[in-house]
């Protein structure tokens, strides 16, 4: 169990007032120091896993479908004194995200597994020869190297694929070596039976629950908002900015964070987006350029949680798009003390009060922000996985905060929230 200093205690204690103020009551007192309650038929989990190597996430929806959104396997060796490696470093960033789920979810099958670009914070990487510690990989018996989304594969089925670009990886030149990983593993699964199809960017539950769909069919839906710089419009249709921007520039090198895909989960009235790195301008016909960011936004309207498009960065979270969505809570998935930056969180701050998840607030970004104003909304003592539960209905919702620095799965803090 973590312990905080008087320091870190009283601060913690100033933010969960701040919250209760705008509408945050505290959770059931007895939770906090137990393992996490788990799943429940009719709740929807949110999880938000540390690991110190990139973006994790896991989600159980309200009939038990499992998503699996981004496992990444990469972390910078000049950090490890403010990011840490946890439970510790003795594994891949992978493998920890596979027995994180195991301890969540106790069947062999994951219904999707969702990837939302191509790089190594998100996927993993076919980096191998390099010696860079940040990095690794695991060699297998027969030769195969693994790391990030492939150790889950080794521990889990997966039944449907997406990522952003299938079936035309590679389309816009700009990636890292997580597609050359991927791509052997898609091809060799889908003679086993995996589903992989486009992702089509308009559709209304392409992603969809998978045990008990008619119990949810009135206040349960997935939209597709974008993917590989296509936008969806809002109605019937879509525009691809990307083209766009390839014809006007002639360059077809668009990197790959504005290629991420994005969607909108919605149980009652709850609504989560998530969207990958989302971010940039694109150049258009007739001259000029765009707001990409702040046209997803506008696509996707107010979510009651948001995690943060490229974990926060200053590149991202544009006012012009924090002012369409207005979560209510915002989390942010950090292995890089530059992330969460403060121009983000002002940003954030400007809209309400909102709470601000990050799975990790190094302590020297701690010590040199505390005073300033966007702080009291901070939910993290130090470093911790970050659950959303969303209670049946999808009318109200529970925050939770979980021990990362070892696998006991402890709660350290929980609150609650109306929709």
């Amino acid at each position: 169990m973590l312990i905080l200093n008087r320091r870190e205690f009283l601060r913690n204690a100033t933010a969960f007032g701040a919250l209760a103020a705008t509408g945050i009551a505290r959770g059931a007192s007895d939770e906090v120091g137990k393992p996490y309650p788990g799943w429940k038929p009719g709740e929807m989990d949110l999880h938000f896993v540390y690991t110190g190597c990139g973006e994790n996430m896991f989600y159980r929806l309200p009939d038990g479908t499992a998503i699996l959104n981004d496992t990444g396997d990469f972390f910078r060796t000049r950090d490890r004194d403010q990011i840490p490696l946890l439970p510790s470093p003795d594994r891949l960033g992978g493998e920890w995200m596979a027995r994180y789920i195991h301890r969540v979810y106790p069947e062999k099958t994951i219904d999707y597994a969702i990837f939302s670009h191509w790089h190594w914070d998100h996927v993993g990487h076919a980096t191998f020869t390099s010696s860079y510690e940040g990095l690794r990989y695991r060699t297998m018996p027969d030769g195969r190297k693994i790391n990030g989304f492939l150790c889950v594969a080794e521990e889990f089925d997966v039944k449907h694929y997406f990522d952003h670009e299938y079936p035309e990886h590679g389309k816009y030149k700009k990636q890292d070596s997580s597609m050359l990983l991927l791509e052997p593993w898609i091809e060799a699964q889908k003679k086993k039976g995996l589903i992989v199809e486009p992702f089509k960017v308009g559709a209304l539950n392409q992603i969809a629950l998978q045990r008990d769909p008619a119990r949810y069919k009135d206040v349960f839906s997935i939209r597709n908002i974008c993917a590989k710089g296509v936008l969806w419009d809002g109605k019937d249709g879509v525009r691809d900015y990307a083209a766009e921007h390839v014809a006007v520039t002639k360059d077809r090198r668009i990197p790959q964070n504005p290629l991420s895909l994005a969607f909108v989960i919605q149980y009652g009235k709850f609504r989560y987006y998530a969207g990958g790195d989302v971010g940039r301008r694109f150049k258009v016909k007739g001259g000029g350029d765009v707001n990409y960011e702040g046209l997803v936004g506008e696509r996707v309207g107010p979510v009651t949680v948001c995690k943060m498009n490229h974990h926060g960065c200053s590149d991202s979270m544009d006012e012009a798009f924090v002012k369409q969505v207005r979560a209510q809570a915002y989390v942010a998935c950090m292995w890089c003390p530059g992330q969460l930056a403060p121009k983000t969180l002002k940003t954030i701050s400007k809209y309400a009060d909102p709470a601000i998840l990050p799975n990790l607030m190094p302590a020297k970004r701690k010590a040199k922000e505390i005073n300033e104003a966007y702080m009291k909304n901070i939910l993290v003592p130090d470093v911790a996985h970050v659950v959303v539960k969303v209670l049946p209905g999808g009318n109200a919702y529970r925050i939770y905060l979980l021990e990362a620095h070892d696998e006991s799965m402890n709660v350290l803090s929980v609150v609650e929230k109306k929709v």
